[in-house]
């Protein structure tokens, strides 16, 4: 697990939360500038430091020391290129070759579960959401719908 890995998935949790790096920094007691070499993979977060982030953003621990996936790398890319935060995520999906989602997209949804899921669960997951994570969330469904009338008709 190497250092960009850490701060790449630092970064995610930190724009899915809604922060600015000024923002989270200011809160977890550090400069911006440090708080950008954590994300840019040029410095080291040491673990006290991570117990920190993590808390403010609402994360366990292991979340930071995932891999991070193509998928999600490609949206997030897209998204912060292209600065399209307040459009929705169907553009930025659109925008990812088809190749790239029908594998990347089959390969998430291989351990989905056959049985449908409960109404009460699928509430409290987006209820803990961020208000931006929200957002996505249903730009996402609305995108996933199209795709599915799409291919069934």
């Amino acid at each position: 697990m190497g250092y960009k890995s850490i701060g790449k998935r630092l970064q995610m949790a930190r724009e899915e939360a809604g922060f600015n790096q000024e923002q989270l920094a200011a809160r977890i007691g550090c400069s911006q500038s440090t708080l950008s070499n954590y994300e840019k993979g040029k410095r080291r977060v040491y673990l006290a430091q991570l117990e920190k982030i993590a808390w403010v953003l609402n994360k366990p621990i292991e979340y930071f020391l995932q891999p991070v996936n193509n998928y999600a790398d490609e949206i997030n890319s897209i998204r912060t290129a292209e600065h399209i935060n307040d459009q929705p995520l169907s553009k930025a999906l659109d925008k990812i070759p088809s190749s790239h989602q029908s594998r990347d997209v089959q390969s998430h949804l291989s351990g989905v579960r056959d049985e449908p899921v409960a109404e009460d669960e699928l509430l409290h997951s987006f209820r803990s959401l961020s208000p931006q994570g929200q957002k996505l969330a249903l730009n996402f469904i609305d995108w996933l719908k199209t795709k599915e009338v799409n291919s069934n008709g």
